[in-house]
């Protein structure tokens, strides 16, 4: 088991306070792996049939339907299923979900996915619309771009459309407004650390949450314009620094005062926590409270989120 860079670790006992000692224990076990039913392909009952005749065993998250967890140990044998391989299921993880539930996408809106690859939560919400929404889905990079369209084409998505491009530059350069936009940015990845995997937090330095925040600050300040009046946008990430969170939202709300945090819906898992007031010396506006955290658990990995409408 290794051990967090000193000033990492400090960090997150301010951050976390009293949730400080159950995070670590979560950075030290394995996640339980998690899955969709993709309701443009396959129902429950069916899926839940098949997996019961293959002899594994899975079992529901109350709180999402449709999302179904399994032991990592049964993981490779799912994904040898047909189920798996044609799409009628999708791997995803608890955190990775919650996004586009907070967005709630609804049928016949013009809807963005700005840094959309592999295409977990542009699917998703593909299939929460029953393909009856019209989606635009960013990627700039060739190797993720092929795996989001490979993932849209498997998940039955048609009502995606992809563009391989850098995501400032589509913004900058487009005057399309969108009813919705899903915003989950690059980031430090804190939220993903693993103890037995120094690779997930080796990366570690104040220069490269600096760099991340400049770059989410740019993301969110040109996908805000896109926005439709009365549209909403949720801005996520899997990190636990709060120059990446409260402090990006903070800068776009002090950009722009018709930017507003409002409350970010989500069933009552006990990892929720609320957005920030502060941080070190640094103070935060209120309606920070409004956006969640998810920490660190057997279930879930850490995110950040929140719901902004345009006023």
């Amino acid at each position: 088991m290794k051990s967090l860079p000193k000033l990492l670790d400090s960090r997150l006992q301010t951050v976390l306070g009293d949730d400080y000692a159950s995070v670590m224990e979560a950075f030290a076990t394995k996640k339980i792996a998690s899955f969709r039913v993709n309701t443009l392909k396959a129902l429950d009952p069916f899926v839940l049939q098949s997996l019961a005749q293959l002899g594994i065993p899975v079992e529901p998250l109350s709180l999402i339907p449709g999302v179904y967890f399994l032991d990592r140990s049964h993981e490779y044998a799912l994904k040898g299923t047909n189920l798996f391989r044609e799409g009628y299921i999708y791997m995803q993880s608890l955190s990775s979900l919650l996004p586009a539930l907070i967005l709630n996408p609804q049928a016949g809106e013009k809807i963005l996915d700005v840094c959309s690859a592999p295409g977990s939560k542009t699917t998703q919400i593909a299939a929460m619309t029953g393909n009856k929404a019209e989606i635009v889905a960013l990627e700039q990079n060739q190797i993720r771009y092929d795996k989001l369209i490979h993932n849209i084409a498997l998940q039955n998505a048609k009502c995606v459309t992809t563009h391989k491009t850098e995501a400032k530059k589509f913004l900058n350069e487009s005057e399309e407004e969108y009813d919705a936009i899903l915003l989950d940015v690059p980031c430090s990845a804190e939220g993903r650390i693993s103890l037995e995997d120094e690779k997930t937090f080796g990366f570690f330095s104040i220069d490269n949450i600096q760099k991340k925040a400049e770059l989410q600050k740019e993301l969110i300040t040109t996908a805000f314009l896109r926005l439709k009046r009365g549209g909403r946008m949720v801005y996520s990430t899997c990190t636990l620094s709060p120059e990446e969170n409260e402090g990006v939202l903070q800068s776009l709300i002090t950009a722009f005062p018709q930017a507003k945090i409002v409350t970010a819906y989500l069933p009552e898992f006990e990892e929720l926590r609320k957005g920030l007031s502060e941080f070190g010396d640094t103070k935060y506006d209120v309606s920070m409270k409004n956006a969640v955290r998810i920490l660190p658990s057997g279930r879930f990995e850490g995110f950040f989120m929140a719901r902004i409408i345009k006023v």
